[in-house]
Order: structure tokens, then C-alpha cells, then sequence
């Protein structure tokens, strides 16, 4: 019986143990599902310029959060739909991220800036992910893949809670003007800015950042 007991003491131990280990390995994202923080290895750094202020990033610094999309692409012919694969990312949140460095109220927009000049903007109300777009994150991993193996991040992904990203949703929540257009036809996977390096704050034209500013 002392034996039996003892056992089941040192199965409880490591139980909690184990429990103890994982809170510290685990968070939790906003829509409450639970993902790993990023490991040790993983360095991805983006550029906060905010006027004459600017602030270094290391995303694996910030919690990491996750979701599923599917993009609808432009339209091809006239009542086709041509929507893209779904696929499971995992990230940063941008909002966030951004209200760590220099606060969400002083923001009116943010431009993401790639290396290869490929540019988007989202407005504030798009960052406070209460319209059609759900929540913006940089994202540094697809299906799974590694972020150091992924070639395409950090990329900016939408996670609406349908997890379906239309051409709709995007005119709905950037507006004419903020929204990607191919040709003629709106293309929701056209704002899937991809190898992110700075975040331009309430950029209003002009010259934005390059490699070379780096």
C-alpha cells in the first residue's frame, strides 16, 4: 500500500512538473488557441520608422499566434471565383507589435515595406481587427514549414475568423484605395506582402526605405 502510494506521488510530481514546463513553453493567442513561443534559433528583424524615430524589431521576441486563410485571387471570367489553397500560418501580431514600440493611438495607418519595394497600407481600423480583414500578423511560418526555411517571411497574412479572405472583404475593410488591384479586378492575394522589413507609421509619399537603409 506505502508503495502503491508512493508511486502514484512521484506520477503526480512529474505531472506537474511537466504542466509547470509547458506554461512557460506555451501562450496563448488572442482567439485563445495555444501556440509555442518561437525558439532560440529564430531571428527575424523588421524596422519601426515612426518620423524621425526608429525602433529594431526582432519578431521572435513577441508571442507567437496562429490561423488558417484562403485568399480569393482576381477574377478570371465573369461569375468564376478563384479562390487559392488554404494554408495555416503562424506569426506575430502586428497590432501588437506595434503598440509595444510606438503605441497603437498615435497610429492613423502603417505602410509594410518589403525588401524588393512591394508595398501595402492598413489603416487603424484594419490594425484594431475589427473589420472583415480579422487579425493582421507577420507571419514566419506556412504549414508548418520552419521560419528559418520558409522563404517567403515575415509576410503579412489577414486571419479573418471564416478564415476566407475575399476580394469583398478586402474593398470592405481597406477601401478603393488601400485595396490590390489586378488590372481592373481587385486580388485579395495581392496584400500578402512577402520578406517585410520596415513598418513605415502614417507614411505620406515621398521616398520610402530600401535595402540599402539598412
Amino acid at each position: 500500500m506505502i508503495r502503491r502510494r508512493r508511486k502514484w506521488i512521484l506520477i503526480l510530481g512529474a505531472g506537474l512538473i511537466a504542466a509547470a514546463v509547458l506554461s512557460i513553453v506555451l501562450q496563448r493567442s488572442p482567439s485563445g488557441e495555444i501556440v509555442s513561443t518561437w525558439g532560440t534559433d529564430v531571428r527575424f528583424s523588421v524596422r519601426v520608422i515612426d518620423d524621425d524615430r526608429t525602433f529594431d524589431v526582432n519578431l521572435a521576441d513577441n508571442p507567437a499566434v496562429g490561423g488558417c486563410v484562403a485568399y480569393e485571387g482576381p477574377t478570371l471570367a465573369e461569375g468564376q471565383e478563384n479562390w487559392k489553397p488554404a494554408h495555416a500560418y503562424r506569426g506575430v501580431d502586428l497590432a501588437a507589435l506595434l503598440d509595444r514600440t510606438v503605441g497603437l493611438d498615435a497610429i492613423e495607418t502603417v505602410t509594410l515595406v518589403a525588401l524588393d519595394g512591394w508595398h501595402k497600407t492598413l489603416s487603424r481600423e484594419v490594425l484594431d481587427g475589427g473589420t472583415s480583414a480579422g487579425t493582421a500578423i507577420l507571419a514566419l511560418s506556412e504549414d508548418g514549414v520552419s521560419p528559418v526555411e520558409w522563404d517567403d517571411a515575415p509576410m503579412l497574412v489577414l486571419l479573418p475568423a471564416d478564415e476566407r479572405f475575399s476580394n469583398q472583404d478586402m474593398l470592405d475593410a481597406l477601401g478603393p484605395d488601400h485595396a490590390h488591384y489586378f488590372g481592373d479586378s481587385p486580388a485579395a492575394t495581392g496584400l500578402q506582402v512577402k520578406g517585410v522589413a520596415f513598418l513605415v507609421i502614417d507614411y505620406g509619399g515621398g521616398r520610402l526605405p530600401m535595402l540599402s537603409d539598412l
